[in-house]
């Protein structure tokens, strides 16, 4: 990669900004909260620590940095967040200028990545969000380099590279589905690629007995073969927020939602899976004590430390409730809703696909980096909708990159079919 001048300008800009931000503006900002407790948890993969709630890779991060750095542990933890950050400008400005090609658009969408404040507060908080946004990136840019030239090793770690994204966050399994459907339909459409992508298949299947074999160790160590038993609270909460748990056919888990969801519905999530408010209670002590605890820490805190209820007997009773008209009505308005709260980026998604789908049908052409945008962002939503909760903004930022991507490439549709329309006018006059 060449550093041009308007990249460096970008860099040089945004590196200034950043600062301004950071230190004039905010200076001492450190964001966190309940779930950046969660993170705090001893790991080691290699001798049985397996999480049932969170995968490895934040983790072992928190934990190098505490053993690296002692007292400055949080500065410098911010500060590796920050410079990733940083240097993600570079790859998403090269994918900019691929996919969108418009210069100054290009300029925009890398400056808007890089400045944005929902993306940037996410640099000085305890969660690996900041670490997504560039994952994101990074998934994209490499999806690029193979466009630009298909190469063995670009296949390779087109299929390895969700595996790292997935031991970061559960949420991108939806990184090895786009990955196997990008593969497979380059090996039908180019034959003479064939056996390049036998390498991308390859990575594929590393990725995927690396994701079995880590399900195999929580199942070893842990009893559940499952990436992230956090999926297990998600559900009881949307059970209790639609009602439906009221159709689970188990007496005392309703009774226990009914005497304890007036205080939130979290509280009833605890009592159903009291594994993790016992968790909960070991991170915290774990957890850098000049951080002072927010609201919601204090709220976890204390909830009651009751029995456990089984696995099996809290998961058929989040199957029972699911399998309701009531469930699936809540289902339908959470659609409902979150295509209302973001019908903008939801059309041009849907304007693009129409167009891209004309040109497919119409040029025997396909644009491959929108449409792996396209198909992320779209993705993305769908796992939102069936297994999200409260705090979509936060849910949405691995898709975040695709969705800047997309708004340049229409905006730069826009464009050109504004300049033909003109040209055709001035013809006609």
């Amino acid at each position: 990669m060449k550093l041009t001048r308007d990249l460096i300008a970008i860099l040089v800009f945004c590196f200034g900004y950043r600062l301004y931000y950071f230190v004039v503006l905010h200076p001492g900002l450190v964001l966190y909260n309940s779930d950046s407790v969660s993170y705090f948890v001893h790991v080691n993969i290699f001798s049985g620590l397996i999480d049932m709630y969170r995968t490895p890779v934040y983790p072992y991060i928190l934990k190098c940095f505490e053993y690296l750095s002692g007292q400055h542990f949080i500065r410098n933890l911010l500060l590796f967040q920050q410079a990733v950050s940083f240097l993600s400008i570079i790859p998403f400005y090269y994918i900019s200028r691929y996919i969108i090609k418009n210069r100054l658009l290009v300029v925009a969408a890398t400056l808007f990545y890089a400045c944005w404040t929902r993306l940037l507060q996410h640099n000085v908080n305890i969660n690996p969000e900041c670490l997504c946004i560039a994952g994101s990136t990074l998934a994209l840019f490499l999806f690029v380099k193979y466009l630009e030239g298909p190469k063995t090793h670009k296949a390779f770690f087109i299929g390895f590279f969700p595996l790292i994204l997935t031991m970061l966050k559960p949420v991108y399994l939806v990184a090895l589905f786009v990955g196997l459907l990008f593969l497979l339909i380059r090996f039908v459409l180019i034959r003479e690629e064939r056996k390049v992508l036998y390498w991308g298949l390859l990575g594929w299947l590393t990725a995927v007995a690396g994701v079995w074999g880590y399900c195999e160790m929580n199942r070893k160590y842990n009893g559940y073969f499952t990436l992230s038993k956090i999926e297990l609270n998600n559900s009881i909460a949307n059970i209790v927020i639609s009602g439906a748990y009221k159709y689970g056919g188990d007496k005392a888990l309703i009774e226990a939602i009914d005497t304890t969801k007036q205080k939130g519905f979290y509280t009833s999530v605890y009592f159903l899976n009291n594994e993790y408010t016992d968790d909960y209670t070991q991170r915290s002590k774990d957890f850098p004590a000049e951080l002072l605890p927010t609201d919601d820490m204090k709220f976890y805190a204390g909830i009651p430390n009751i029995i456990n209820y089984s696995h099996e007997r809290t998961s058929l009773f989040v199957q029972h409730s699911q399998h309701t008209m009531v469930y699936f009505k809540y289902i339908l308005a959470r659609t409902k809703d979150i295509f209302l709260d973001y019908l903008g980026i939801l059309l041009v998604v849907l304007i693009e696909v129409v167009i891209f789908t004309y040109t497919l049908i119409k040029q025997r052409k396909l644009a491959w980096g929108e449409s792996l945008c396209i198909l992320f962002v779209l993705v993305q939503f769908v796992t939102i909708i069936l297994g999200g909760i409260d705090d979509i903004d936060r849910l949405l930022i691995p898709a975040y990159p695709f969705m800047i991507i997309l708004i340049g490439t229409f905006l730069g549709i826009s464009i050109s079919f504004g300049q033909k329309l003109a040209l055709k006018r001035g013809s006609r006059s």
